[in-house]
């Protein structure tokens, strides 16, 4: 047991996390002392915005790191060293992927909770050797991480502070050279939330519309309840899968992201040329269609009504919207650069 290793771990966490930072390409959002806001909302304050993560005080901090991640991860009952390096990761990546990954390394499941079962055999292990395969898994897991080019090379450093001096507390040693600078970031699979918030908004407007049409043609109260309530279900379930999804990704075993990156890698180049075009050419195609429609219809060539029914426009309108939308939501920055 190690309960008086806290304070020696944290200002090494504190440290390697640095100030306020608010980093587009981090999936934590607004991070102060290595908090995101969505800490600070749960622990501090419900409300809490940007500004207050900017000033919050260490003591805050500390109070949210020994709640949230140093007692939820059982450090206080770990070997001495292995504590911090548990710690350490849980910050980063999140605890439940840090007890999984104790969990494996282990040979006792794939939970995401440091059971007792975790701790006993934390303890009959030798600790410098499952420090070191720790150590191991956590960089080869952010290695494969998209953000590793934007965070690699501070994460690859705290890795082997971290290491070092993990190993140096499991040894006793006195005096240990403390981090040397921040390493921000966090180091976790991104949350697909504006996908997925996109992908089940578009389920709903799709079964709305359904239900409208349905309501239009005489159908009975019954079936337009039935289409919708079939929306707002579809809606759920891709609201759901997406979670999992994300989840299992975040848990996903350090090998099996690296097969992931690499396949990714394969169409990384054309998708980042790519970039940008597929707004241009959806509302280029748009414009179009809509100006020879009028032209056409302004020489009395066609009659556009059989082919845009005023009671169908709204439905048209949010469709196209619903599209642009998801167009935007992958496509940032110059078209057809990497920056993107």
């Amino acid at each position: 047991m190690a309960a008086g290793n806290f304070d020696a771990a944290l200002a090494r966490v504190l440290k390697h996390e640095g100030g306020y930072s608010n980093h587009p390409s981090d999936p934590g959002g607004p991070t102060n002392f290595g908090i995101t806001i969505h800490d600070y909302r749960r622990y501090i304050d419900a409300n809490g915005t940007a500004a207050d993560v900017r000033a919050m005080k260490v003591a805050d901090a500390a109070k949210i790191y020994r709640a949230r991640y140093w007692h939820a991860l059982r450090c206080d009952e770990l070997p001495a060293g292995l504590d911090y390096a548990v710690f350490d990761y849980g910050v980063n990546s999140g605890i439940g992927r840090a007890a999984r990954v104790m969990q494996r390394l282990l040979g006792i499941g794939h939970g995401t909770a440091m059971t007792d079962a975790v701790i006993a055999a934390a303890r009959r292990t030798n600790a410098a050797n499952l420090i070191e395969r720790l150590c191991d898994e956590r960089l080869a897991f952010l290695k494969a991480l998209r953000t590793w080019p934007v965070f690699g090379v501070g994460w690859s450093r705290r890795v082997a502070e971290v290491r070092r001096d993990a190993l140096a507390m499991a040894r006793g040693a006195a005096g240990m050279p403390s981090a040397s600078g921040a390493a921000t970031g966090k180091g976790r699979v991104p949350a697909p939330n504006a996908a997925r918030t996109a992908t089940a908004a578009g389920a709903v407007v799709a079964g709305g519309g359904a239900a409208q049409a349905a309501a239009a043609s005489g159908a009975s109260w019954w079936l337009i309840a039935a289409i919708a309530g079939a929306g707002l279900i579809l809606a759920v379930a891709l609201w759901a899968g997406w979670s999992r999804w994300h989840r299992d990704r975040q848990s996903a075993p350090a090998l099996e992201s690296e097969r992931r990156s690499r396949m990714k890698a394969v169409f990384a180049s054309v998708r980042d040329r790519l970039k940008g075009w597929r707004t241009l050419i959806f509302g280029g195609a748009v414009t179009l269609a809509g100006a020879t429609l009028d032209l056409l219809d302004a020489f009395q060539f066609v009659d556009i009504a059989p082919l845009l029914p005023p009671e169908h426009a709204l439905k048209i309108i949010a469709a196209i919207g619903i599209v642009t939308v998801a167009l935007r939501l992958v496509t940032t920055g110059r078209v057809g650069s990497k920056d993107c």
